[in-house]
């Protein structure tokens, strides 16, 4: 048998290998937390984070429930019931992040995890998650007609950037 040459051995390998991602590009599953199960690192950013959203983020857990009752009813065609959580970045930071809910299972949610508008790199395709009910940050119910109900810690922060962007005379 005759041996393959040394450019014939490369193309081979490269053909039998070309349906293999590399381990970096490799989507990983994310982790929702809660105050209860974030990483000892996340906690004193979680805990700011808490503080600073204290106001909105307790009227929309205030809210939730009628807002899930709603949603387990039935919700019209193009409606879409979603939630902020955060999820975790690393061992010391989370982002927020949102998520359309497709069930309820108990206070089990499940979700689809969106991508993120601002660096859709970080998810490409929305992901299935589940996560316990007290992860739950915020909520909006987003209407066909693209009116939306809820989203009372995503309205506090827009205006609050709105705010620290205005020039003061």
């Amino acid at each position: 048998m005759k041996t393959p040459s040394l450019f014939v051995l490369p193309l081979l390998v490269f053909l039998l290998m070309g349906n293999v991602k590399p381990a970096a590009a490799q989507v990983v599953a994310p982790v929702v937390i809660t105050a209860a199960t974030a990483p000892a690192g996340v906690r004193p950013a979680l805990a700011r984070d808490a503080t600073a959203l204290a106001d909105p983020m307790r009227e929309a857990l205030r809210t939730l429930p009628l807002a899930k009752k709603r949603f387990l009813a039935g919700l019209p065609d193009g409606d879409q019931f979603l939630l902020s959580v955060r999820v975790a970045a690393s061992d010391t930071s989370f982002r927020h992040a949102s998520v359309r809910v497709l069930g309820w299972r108990g206070n089990t949610v499940q979700a689809l995890l969106l991508p993120e508008a601002a660096n859709p790199a970080i998810l490409a395709e929305p992901m299935p998650v589940s996560f316990p009910e007290t992860a739950v940050v915020d909520w909006t119910l987003l209407r066909a007609s693209g009116r939306e109900e809820g989203n009372y810690v995503g309205r506090y922060t827009d205006t609050a950037r709105q705010v620290e962007g205005m020039r003061l005379r």
